[in-house]
């Protein structure tokens, strides 16, 4: 993948303006009408949380207020909603016995605004509960884990989690790896290489399996996890793992 990996979302935006104005001659005082002037910022929306609920998962999140929110499966189906007036939205997806994939998408109007997130539900009730997009680690939203997520673009790792105290201490083959702390927890370590390594997080350790197989958006089992492969242009290609919950 030639973009580099990063840590921002960037939020994708349309900018609709019009303007008028119509004048008259030969009065008094000349007359001049201008139609107001509106802007109006469609932005896709942003999943906060979601969780298996009986056969269906629980989507919440934020969007512009009273904008409809809409979460597109794969073969075309829709769920939708709107937007209470601060913008947030809650959705309940019902699901079957296969994976599921659904892009969250805003619109307002005749305008829409597609989320670059794709929220992924592994087998339901088995599998990890995530959102994954091109050149931005996975995001896990299926509980707090020493470990969530390693991601690469083939050249490059990028390990995430969540923690309740500081910057975990993460080590990778032994090495001690650089950990960057975020807001609410969430801590990130870039390393080098893609290959198979022993990864321990405050001393809980997982076998990373590396990189390799199928790019099509397929999960597939791999080692103690998932492993999730996808095209993000004609010749690059992004990877994640998703390490097994641990009880």
């Amino acid at each position: 993948m030639k973009r580099r990996i990063t840590a921002t979302v960037v939020l994708a935006a349309t900018l609709l303006a019009a303007a008028s104005a119509c004048s008259k001659q030969g009065d008094a005082a000349a007359k001049v009408e201008d139609a107001a002037t509106s802007s109006v910022w469609v932005r896709p929306p942003k999943i906060e949380t979601a969780m298996r609920e009986g056969d269906g998962v629980v989507v919440r999140g934020q969007a512009g207020p009273n904008a409809r929110v809409v979460l597109r499966g794969t073969d075309g189906a829709a769920v939708a909603v709107a937007a209470d007036a601060t913008g947030g939205f809650e959705l309940r997806v019902p699901v079957g016995p296969g994976d599921v994939r659904l892009t969250p998408e805003v619109q307002v109007g005749e305008d829409a605004a597609p989320s670059p997130e794709t929220l992924v539900l592994v087998q339901p009730g088995a599998g990890p509960l995530f959102l994954v997009a091109s050149g931005e680690p996975t995001r896990r939203l299926d509980g707090r884990g020493a470990l969530d997520a390693v991601d690469s673009d083939g050249a490059a790792v990028i390990l995430s989690g969540k923690t309740s105290g500081g910057a975990p201490n993460v080590l990778i083959d032994g090495a001690r790896a650089v950990v960057m702390p975020g807001p609410d927890g969430v801590w990130r370590a870039t390393a080098p290489g893609a290959g198979a390594s022993v990864i321990e997080v405050d001393g809980v350790r997982f076998a990373f399996p590396g990189f390799g197989g199928q790019s099509d958006f397929t999960p597939v089992r791999a080692g103690d996890g998932w492993r999730l492969t996808w095209a993000t242009g004609p010749s690059g290609r992004q990877t994640v793992w998703l390490p097994d919950r641990r009880s």
